[in-house]
């Protein structure tokens, strides 16, 4: 799933730093300094939630979407009350994750690499 959404997100013209661990994640971001994180509720080493919570101790307004395969609605206002950004379930539509991601940048003050084109 890491390569695949990697793939896409590298595909709309964007930098994209994968961390598939809970750990590897929460030492990424701050060397990398997204303007965006794409955060996958299951992760080994430390579950997706923990690592929001960490991310946002770090920087509270670093928007975080939220990917997951887990359609419970009581799991998306858990995550959304806890501070992320928007919460996508997965198979996730590109045009939607696009969207997302303007969105999460517009919100941080930064622009998509082409413009807006959703």
């Amino acid at each position: 799933m890491a390569a695949m959404l990697q793939e896409v997100v590298s595909t709309l013209g964007y930098a994209v730093l994968v961390a598939t661990t809970g750990p590897d994640a929460i030492r990424a971001v701050p060397e990398f300094q997204p303007d965006v994180v794409l955060l996958d509720i299951t992760l080994p080493g430390i579950p997706g939630d923990l690592v929001l919570e960490c991310l946002h101790g770090g920087d509270p307004d670093l928007p975080i979407v939220m990917l997951t395969g887990n359609t419970d609605p009581d799991l998306a206002v858990y995550t959304l009350a806890r501070g992320a950004f928007d919460y996508i379930t997965k198979p996730f539509n590109v045009t939607r994750l696009g969207q997302a991601i303007e969105s999460a940048l517009a919100s941080r003050g930064a622009e998509s690499p082409t413009g807006p084109s959703w």
